[in-house]
Parts: structure tokens; C-alpha cells; sequence
């Protein structure tokens, strides 16, 4: 779970005027084929500098201090956002104006919610939430697009698990990504992909390429996914992001870098794995959105913030490097990646305004 507190302090940013025209440096290099189930970094097709027109449009119902990730969007363009204010969680949808048109809320009769955890946008429509119940199981609640709940599904491996992300298939089958419990409780979780069935059922438990040396890492200490304060976590399944595609599988990503992808269908075989590079180590993704046959990945400098975004196909192949552009030192966009459209590329970013309400950011490609 990430706390407000942090995201907040990243998404304050300098740009509050509109209509504003930026440079991003798309960073040319040559392609390179890349076959079905194969593993690479993605090969970039050369790209011109690109002009990004600069948009703010400010939420009317909105206030900037109260939301957290995940940030996602459907293919009408709606936002959705998660909320805690008062610790009364729920779901805000958001129409391209920034007005509130729809609220989910996680709460029924038959389940007693501890706290709701990630969600994303189902190929239906429906929005689909983990949720840690003030019990052993986990459950999945399915709301209807207008925001009221629809169903409950109850999780059922045959063991203990941490659910961390989900994405249905278009069949309504879940992909469910989190950590499973060690024999031993005192060692290291290890990373669970999961097929589940509409009603829980675990139909197939999925051994990923990268498993072992993440959950190695896991054990071993490694900063770049674990830390002292918490060494049962694992930010490479954590800080990942899992998103369906117009193919109908599900893309998986872990939050390495370079980051890596794994494509699954809803039979549960990888059609493909293939990594994307940011071009250094210190970049790491953040968070990663899908339209139509492309991939944004946003990454972020751990130590400057400085962001890029990478464009990929479905194939793993570059489209397109965005580099963001410091103005006096200060950041032109939102840290909190919101949205992305392809064709032309478009991506929507959060910020606070100085008026304390949710400003979207909105850069279009030129």
C-alpha cells in the first residue's frame, strides 16, 4: 500500500498555465526482430524529437490531497482514482473534465473489509479490487461501471497467500499476482502468479521465468526490492502493475530494471517476456499503462526524480523515448501517471494546484 503522504509530495510541480508547448527528446536507435516467447530488451524504431502540447485542466470536484495509486483509465477515457480521506476509502471516477460522474465503495454485508487493495479496469468495464478482509481469505470485488457492487469472489489457492495485483481476462477469469508463504514462515515469500476461476477457484498456479532470483533477491536483502524496515516485502511483485491488453492477455510487469514483462493468456501459457530498458539501472518503473497496441512505461530516477517514458509495442519493441524537461530546475509535469492514448501519443498526469484541487496534466504529442 502506498501512503498519500509521499505520492502528494511528488505530484506538486511547477506548471499551472495551459496551452504550453515542450520538447521531448525521443532517443533514435534501430530495431531489432523479436519472436513469440522470446526475451529481450525492447529495440527501438528511430523517433524525431517530439513536440508535446501541455494541457491543465482542473477537477472541479476534486481535492489534490487525498488520492493514491493505482491511477487507472478506461476506453472511454475515465480516471479512476483511489481515496482514503478520514480512512473512508473508495474509488473516484472521473470524466474527462475532471468531474466525478461515479463512486465504489468496498462494502457489502457478507464480507467485513479490513482495507481495499489494487484494482484495474476489467475488457467488460467492470472494476476489479483485491481486498483484505478482517479474516484469513482475500476476495475480489466486482463493481458495475456506475459504481455499485455487482460481486463478491473469495480467493481460494488451498494455502496462505498476499494477492497484490489483478486483471481479468475477457473470459472473466482472474490473473492474480502477489507473494506465497515459504514452508518455513521465518524464510523469504515466494513470488504467485495465479489463474483464477469467477468464483475463486485457482485453476492454475504459474511458474514465471524470473522467480527464483527475485524471490534470491528477496532473501538475500537486495535493496532494489526488499528493505530492513520490511524484509518480508518485494517490491518487484509489489511496485509491478498488471494490465489487460486489446489481445486479450494479460500483460505482467515486474518492477525491475530493465522492467520486465510477461504476456499471459487466459490459458495461463507466456506468450511472450521481454524486457524494457530505460537505459540505466538508477531509472526504475513506476507505473505502466496500455492503448491499443502500445505500452507506456513511466520510469523514474531514484534519486532525482527525473522521469522518462518509454512507448513499446506489444512485441517489446521501442516506439518511442520521452524524456521530461526541467524548466529552472523545476518539473513540467505531475509525478503520478495517470492515463495513456496512443495515436497520437497522450498521456495524463495528476497534480495539486495551488488552490489545493486535483489538476490532470494532459500532454499531447504534436
Amino acid at each position: 500500500m502506498t501512503s498519500i503522504r509521499p505520492c502528494i509530495s511528488l505530484i506538486r510541480a511547477f506548471l499551472t498555465t495551459t496551452g504550453v508547448l515542450v520538447m521531448f527528446q525521443a532517443a533514435p536507435q534501430q530495431a531489432s526482430p523479436q519472436t513469440s516467447g522470446s526475451v529481450s530488451s525492447a529495440a527501438a524504431i528511430a523517433s524525431p524529437t517530439v513536440q508535446l502540447k501541455i494541457e491543465v485542466i482542473k477537477s472541479p470536484t476534486e481535492l489534490a490531497g487525498v488520492f493514491r495509486p493505482p491511477l487507472v483509465c478506461d476506453s472511454d477515457g475515465n480516471l479512476y482514482l483511489s481515496t482514503d480521506p478520514d480512512g473512508v476509502d473508495g474509488i473516484h471516477k472521473l470524466n474527462a473534465k475532471g468531474e466525478r460522474v461515479s463512486l465504489f465503495l468496498p462494502r457489502t454485508a457478507d464480507v467485513k473489509v479490513n482495507h481495499p487493495l489494487y484494482f484495474s479496469i476489467g475488457p467488460d468495464g467492470d472494476l476489479y479490487q483485491l481486498i483484505s478482509a478482517m479474516e484469513p481469505s482475500r476476495y475480489v470485488f466486482v463493481y458495475k461501471s456506475d459504481g455499485n457492487l455487482k460481486s463478491t469472489i473469495k480467493l481460494q489457492p488451498g494455502f496462505s497467500f498476499v494477492p497484490q495485483k489483478v486483471a481479468a481476462f475477457p473470459s472473466g477469469d482472474l490473473l492474480v499476482s502477489g507473494l506465497e508463504f515459504d514452508k518455513d514462515p521465518k524464510e523469504a515469500l515466494w513470488p504467485f502468479t495465479g489463474i483464477f476461476s469467477n468464483d475463486g477457484t485457482l485453476r492454475k498456479e504459474l511458474t514465471l521465468k524470473d522467480d527464483t532470483e527475485i524471490h534470491d533477491m528477496g532473501a538475500s536483502g537486495d535493496l532494489k526490492v526488499t528493505s530492513a524496515q520490511n524484509p518480508s516485502a518485494n517490491h518487484a511483485i509489489s511496485g509491478g502493475a498488471a494490465e489487460t491488453g486489446p489481445d486479450g492477455n494479460v500483460y505482467l510487469m515486474r518492477r525491475l530494471s530493465p522492467a520486465i514483462f510477461y504476456a499471459i493468456s487466459a490459458g495461463g501459457a507466456v506468450v511472450r517476456r521481454f524486457k524494457v530498458d530505460p537505459g540505466s539501472q538508477d531509472f526504475m518503473p513506476f507505473s505502466m499503462h496500455i492503448s491499443g497496441n502500445r505500452i507506456a512505461v513511466l520510469f523514474r530516477h531514484s534519486q532525482t526524480a527525473q522521469e522518462i517514458i518509454k512507448v513499446v509495442d506489444l512485441q517489446g519493441r521501442d516506439v518511442a523515448t520521452y524524456e521530461e524537461p526541467m524548466i529552472e530546475g523545476r518539473k513540467t509535469l505531475g509525478g503520478a501517471f495517470a492515463c495513456y492514448s496512443s495515436n497520437p501519443d497522450r498521456f495524463t498526469f495528476l497534480k495539486a494546484l495551488e488552490d489545493h484541487k486535483l489538476g490532470l496534466v494532459i500532454a499531447t504529442a504534436q
